[in-house]
């Protein structure tokens, strides 16, 4: 697999900054069951698809977009609580991405085109055109609507300015090679369509009644992919609340969640391994944000999202899940040691609330650390006090399950990036087929992170296939050796 270094051929440059505007919309209706031609079939209308649509079509290329359900990008339209968290206003691939393939082909897909390339081609009017505003409080970008259905209008409308023809209930079946090269895209409902190039974006397993049902992966499984196992990622876990309570509702948006090996001390003195995303490493890894939810059935919220994979991959394959260790405030251990010593009749549970935690979880903690609730200060015994700072600042969530597909942001795992070529996407089992979005093994963390790595992966799958078909029609049309 290519490095970092991996570079663009010509045709792969990023376009020029402003494009002008092409004429003769087309309509966006389902086409007849029949064999339809066209140089570039994109499969999915999701953020990955779009993008590869448009930037195949900028490049020249007959675009046609299969979608199984009746509109392009649904899950957009729901991203971000409706508001559609579109982008991070900082990357770090090492913090913020993960995959089980190589670190060198995740930096050299990524390298194709920077954050602020891809912040200027959603914002530019000439291009997708959606004004952003950056939250500060969770540094990432929203559209200035709070509206993820205008983000999805916008970046269909800018591809039918391109000519992309838009295909709905479209439901990918299969696909099989043609005799004089290029691929046939095989429909559910019977139909098919020709192309000299195929691009699949259709998505994982999450939210599988918006359209995301693995039909890519099975396909790509068919035909000689080996898959990093599928996982649900950034979901809700399941488990117990401190002492037995139920404590659904409440929130804390100054918690620091660490996933660590069973033997580590604590989990709060590293950032993770630097090596590989595959395990954790002996100090573990810091969730970046630190919200987190308590729901009727567990836990919930960006810090426990940021690390549900974790759990969730060793719980799948029948393994003991790291440890998640929660400290529940900023305070450290010996901060704490500090504000409960001392004399005075103010209640241990009190110094807890006064302190920022939650009425209910002060109390279900003191219960969980063997302090009755009307204990003072000046009556806590040591191993009481020992018990109760444990509690507070390395306290382990008691993880059950996870809540699965139904309720994951993304899903991990996929076709393993040495099996795509760094610099298109291509399939190295299927020349002619690109792969981006979530069929690849590369998810984000919550906060926009995986839409951009939707679009930079669309855009280098769409310019790659559009410089194929583009090649492909020009050896079509030169004469033979001697004619």
């Amino acid at each position: 697999m290519a490095g970092a270094a991996c570079a663009l051929p010509g045709a792969l440059r990023p376009p020029a900054k402003r494009q002008r505007r092409s004429g003769g919309l087309l309509a966006c209706r389902a086409l007849a069951k029949q064999t339809a031609e066209a140089d570039v079939v994109v499969v999915g209308g999701g953020a990955a698809g779009l993008a590869a649509a448009h930037f195949a079509a900028v490049s020249g290329a007959r675009v046609r977009v299969l979608e199984k359900m009746d509109e392009a990008g649904k899950k957009i339209c729901i991203s971000g609580g409706t508001r559609c968290n579109v982008l991070p206003a900082e990357v770090d691939l090492q913090r913020d991405y993960f995959t089980e393939s190589s670190q060198s082909a995740l930096r050299a897909i990524f390298s194709t085109w920077s954050l602020d390339d891809c912040q200027y081609w959603l914002t530019d009017r000439h291009q997708v055109g959606i004004p952003l505003v950056l939250e500060a409080a969770t540094n990432k970008y929203f559209p200035a609507s709070n509206s993820g259905a205008e983000v999805r209008d916008k970046l269909v409308a800018a591809c039918q300015r391109h000519g992309v023809r838009m295909q709905y209930g479209a439901a990918l079946q299969d696909l099989a090679t043609l005799p004089g090269g290029g691929w046939r895209v095989q429909l559910a409902d019977g139909g098919a369509v020709d192309a000299a190039r195929v691009v699949l974006a259709t998505g994982g397993l999450s939210y599988a009644k918006l359209g995301t049902t693995g039909d890519g992966f099975r396909v790509l499984r068919q035909h000689g992919h080996a898959l990093h196992e599928p996982y649900a990622a950034l979901t809700p876990l399941l488990g117990q609340h401190p002492g037995g309570q139920q404590l659904a509702g409440i929130s804390l948006y100054d918690a620091e969640l660490a996933a660590v090996p069973a033997a580590a001390p604590d989990g709060f003195g590293g950032g993770g391994s630097r090596r590989s995303r595959r395990k954790l490493s002996k100090k573990g890894t810091r969730a970046q944000r630190t919200a987190m939810l308590f729901t009727h059935r567990g836990f919930s919220g960006p810090a426990i999202l940021d690390l549900s994979h974790h759990a969730v991959q060793a719980l799948d394959r029948g393994q003991p899940p790291p440890a998640l260790r929660m400290r529940w405030t900023p305070a450290g251990p010996a901060e704490w040691e500090v504000r409960l010593q001392g004399g005075g009749t103010a209640l241990a549970v009190g110094v807890l609330r006064r302190e920022g935690v939650p009425q209910r979880l002060a109390e279900a903690l003191c219960l969980k650390a063997g302090v009755p609730l009307d204990r003072k200060l000046s009556e806590l015994k040591r191993g009481e006090r020992a018990a109760l700072v444990a509690a507070l600042t390395t306290y382990q969530l008691h993880v059950t399950g996870h809540e699965g597909y139904p309720k994951a942001e993304v899903t991990g795992g996929g076709v393993p990036l040495n099996e795509l070529d760094c610099s298109s996407l291509e399939s190295r089992r299927l020349p002619g087929v690109h792969v981006c979005g979530e069929l690849c093994d590369v998810f984000g963390r919550i906060g926009g992170f995986n839409f951009y790595f939707a679009f930079v992966s669309g855009r280098l799958a769409g310019l790659a296939a559009a410089e194929g078909a583009a090649a492909a029609s020009s050896a079509r049309r030169a004469p033979a050796v001697g004619a």
